[in-house]
């Protein structure tokens, strides 16, 4: 990466009930830096440190200072305005209901903009667009109670509320955790067209290769806290053994390639999507 990094990790570590007979060291000096604009998937087994890290970036943890910098700036420094950073950083968390703050569709999309100043009539067309924009219809939803929408529903109206504040970053926290097959391909389908058109920072957190592969084109890998691994998506693909010894569940098109090299031998794991391997395997059998 050339130039200064839009948000820089040095040596960050982090241990739950420090001083305890319970501290759990759940950060043991990552480093990461992440250029404006880049689309980065942060994944790895549970306990790995996902979470933490995304917490760590908006600084709802208790943070030593130099560890954490946001456009060149420590966020643990004195005087750092911690409330602009959330204004920058816009995070979609695992449990949609920890964010939900109102009753009502419409109040709750709302709260942000409202909170931040803007005027009735701008909050009202933020509120509009966002929920339009995740497939939730303004006029049927706004006035809809909260606690009777679906688990992929509320997870919708989490991501208009960050929407609407127009963050230049968007943090996903484990996106399409809890949702059936059905509700994890419409969530993703979405939110490739959301991104498709946007130029902002995305940084998705899951366990999963699967849908971040949709999403992202470089990959950092996390073990115990650590760092293991780090590169373009593809690159980090055809380390598919590696992946699988981690617990890291590969995209489809990747596990069925890793399953078929006996068979086609050096038929690369850094494939995306069926239509990739398809082609690869036609490769092989001397038929394109």
């Amino acid at each position: 990466m050339s130039g200064e990094p839009l948000i820089e990790l040095r040596d960050l570590r982090y241990t739950y009930l420090a001083g305890t007979p319970k501290a759990s060291e759940a950060l043991r000096g990552v480093s990461l830096r992440i250029g404006e604009g880049e689309r980065v998937a942060i994944v790895g087994p549970t306990r790995s440190g996902k979470s933490t890290l995304v917490a760590a970036l908006v600084h709802l943890l208790r943070l030593g200072r130099g560890q954490v910098f946001y456009r060149g700036e420590d966020i643990a420094g004195p005087g750092y305005d911690r409330a602009a950073l959330r204004r920058e950083i816009g995070v979609v968390f695992q449990q949609p209901e920890t964010q939900i703050v109102e009753d009502v569709v419409g109040a709750d999309v709302a709260f942000g903009p409202t909170a931040a100043g803007l005027s009735a009539e701008e909050t009202r067309r933020r509120v509009r667009e966002s929920l339009d924009a995740v497939g939730l219809p303004y006029e049927r939803f706004r006035l809809r109670y909260v606690h009777a929408l679906s688990g992929g529903q509320r997870r919708r109206v989490a991501l208009a509320g960050v929407l609407a504040m127009r963050t230049p970053v968007l943090v996903l926290d484990e996106p399409a955790a809890g949702l059936d097959p059905r509700g994890r391909r419409e969530l993703l389908g979405l939110l490739r067209r959301l991104l498709s058109g946007r130029s902002l920072t995305l940084i998705v957190c899951s366990a999963s290769l699967e849908g971040a592969a949709l999403l992202c084109d470089r990959a950092v890998v996390l073990d115990a806290g650590r760092v293991v691994m780090d590169g373009a998506l593809r690159e980090v693909l055809e380390e598919a053994d590696r992946l699988a010894a981690l617990d890291v569940t590969l995209p489809e098109a990747a596990a069925l390639a890793r399953e078929l090299r006996p068979v086609f031998p050096g038929l690369p794991a850094g494939v995306l999507d069926g239509e990739e391997l398809e082609a690869e395997i036609l490769k092989r059998l001397g038929a394109a």
